[in-house]
C-alpha cells in the first residue's frame, strides 16, 4: 500500500520552511504511475514556496514490487551497513543510501539484471578507468539501461571534474563475470546491501578461492 506524509524542509537558499509531501512507501501494483516519477526523480524534487529554489531531498522510502518479489528500501538517514543483513521472507531485499542508488536498483529490476554482477563489474571498471585516466577521480558509476539491439548494458561514470564518460558491458562479459563468481555471490544471498563495499569483499573472496 502506497503511503505519504508531509514534512517540513528548510530551503538552503532563503532559509524559509516549506511543507513537502513525501512517499514513505510505494506499492508498484497499486501505484504504477510512480515508477516514472522515481526514474526522473520527481518524487524527490522539493520546490520552495517562498523563493522557488528546487533541490533533491533524500528521505526514507520503501518500494515494493510484489510481482517480481522485490523490495528496495532507501534509508537516507541510517548509517551505512547498519542493516545489511535484514531479510524479508519471500522477497529479495535491497537497501540503498542515496537517490541515485534507489533509481539504479529499480532500473536493474526492470531490466532483469543481477545487481551483484553489475557491482562486481563496476569495481573492474574502476581499475580500468584509473589505468587509462590517471588523476581522474570517480565519484560514482551507475547503470544507465540496456541496449535493445545487442543487449549490452550502459554505465555512466561520474567523475570529480565532470567528464562525460560511459562504458558498455557486453552480454558475453556479463555472463563471464556471473559464472566466475557464481559460488562467491551465492554465499551472500542473505545480504541486503549490495554495493561497492560488498563488491570489493566479494572480489577478494572470489580471487582467493580461484
Amino acid at each position: 500500500m502506497t503511503q505519504k506524509k508531509t514534512i517540513t524542509v528548510n530551503c538552503p537558499a532563503c532559509f524559509e520552511d516549506s511543507s513537502f509531501e513525501i512517499y514513505t512507501a510505494i506499492d508498484a501494483k497499486s501505484s504504477p504511475e510512480l515508477k516514472e516519477k522515481i526514474f526522473n526523480r520527481d518524487i524527490f524534487k522539493f520546490s520552495c514556496r517562498e523563493c522557488g529554489e528546487e533541490i533533491l531531498v533524500a528521505y526514507d522510502c520503501t518500494y515494493t514490487d510484489e510481482e517480481n518479489k522485490y523490495i528496495v528500501a532507501l534509508l537516507a538517514d541510517e548509517k551505512e551497513n547498519s542493516d545489511s543483513n535484514m531479510t524479508v521472507d519471500g522477497y529479495t531485499l535491497r537497501i540503498v543510501r542515496s537517490i541515485n542508488e534507489f533509481v539504479e536498483k529499480l532500473a536493474l529490476i526492470e531490466d532483469g539484471i543481477d545487481d551483484k554482477v553489475t557491482e562486481l563489474y563496476k569495481i573492474m571498471l574502476e581499475d580500468q578507468f584509473e589505468d587509462e585516466r590517471p588523476g581522474s577521480k570517480i565519484l560514482g558509476i551507475y547503470y544507465g539501461g540496456k541496449n535493445p539491439d545487442d543487449n549490452s548494458l550502459l554505465f555512466f561514470i561520474i567523475t570529480e571534474n565532470a567528464e562525460n564518460c560511459r562504458a558498455t558491458l557486453s552480454p558475453e562479459t556479463y555472463n563471464a563475470i556471473a559464472n566466475q563468481f557464481k559460488a562467491t555471490a551465492e554465499k551472500y544471498n542473505d545480504i541486503s546491501e549490495v554495493n561497492r563495499l560488498w563488491a570489493i569483499g566479494a572480489l577478494q573472496s572470489g580471487f582467493e578461492n580461484n
